[in-house]
């Protein structure tokens, strides 16, 4: 019998959240990267990182309406 899934650590949205905000900066160095690394998940990271760049396209292309009408 398979042993029931242990539930995810709280704040397991907000590493992932810092772990992608920090790496489409670039700065954020290795020994903070470490900690991190074997409680995060591919998908989550993947799915962060769009999320991310859709809201930076959308800001994006708002900004642009909104200068091109004034």
């Amino acid at each position: 019998m398979l042993a029931p899934n242990p539930p995810p650590p709280k704040g397991r949205l907000w590493h992932t959240i810092r772990t992608v905000a920090w790496g489409l900066v670039g700065v954020r160095g290795h020994k903070l990267r470490e900690p991190d690394a074997p409680s995060l998940s591919p998908l989550q990271i993947l799915i962060t990182a769009l999320v991310f760049m859709l809201i930076f396209v959308i800001t994006l292309v708002t900004v642009a309406i909104n200068v091109s009408h004034q």
